[in-house]
């Protein structure tokens, strides 16, 4: 019981329930990107100056999805579609399918 209350918190913060439900998108300059788990982020830079968080999916979705830190340099263009966070002073987002460049990857095919 102890093991499941401690990763409570996690499961809550990575899930869908801290995201809005109208759909989101936004497009910027990538600035840096972690794949890494347990939810790859990319760090976008938007029109107005802001640099936001593009949270994706676990590794597993983002390998399905033949999304690699490679396709992700430094500079390139990227719109981003899924969810905004429920907070409006935070900047970030919950990925459904991110397009870099021409290539569009579905992080969440069932979602989209």
């Amino acid at each position: 019981a102890l093991g499941l209350a401690a990763a409570a918190p996690a499961l809550a913060h990575h899930g869908w329930s801290g995201y809005g439900a109208e759909e989101f998108s936004m497009s910027g300059t990538v600035q840096s990107a972690n794949l890494g788990g347990p939810h790859g982020v990319v760090r976008v830079l938007d029109g107005n100056g802001r640099v936001w968080d593009v949270v994706l999916g676990p590794p597993r979705n983002q390998s399905r999805a033949g999304l690699t830190e490679a396709a992700l340099p430094a500079g390139a263009a990227v719109t981003a579609w899924g969810h905004r966070h429920l907070d409006p002073n935070r900047l970030e987002m919950k990925t459904e399918r991110l397009r870099v460049g021409t290539t569009v990857f579905d992080i969440y095919p069932d979602r989209s």
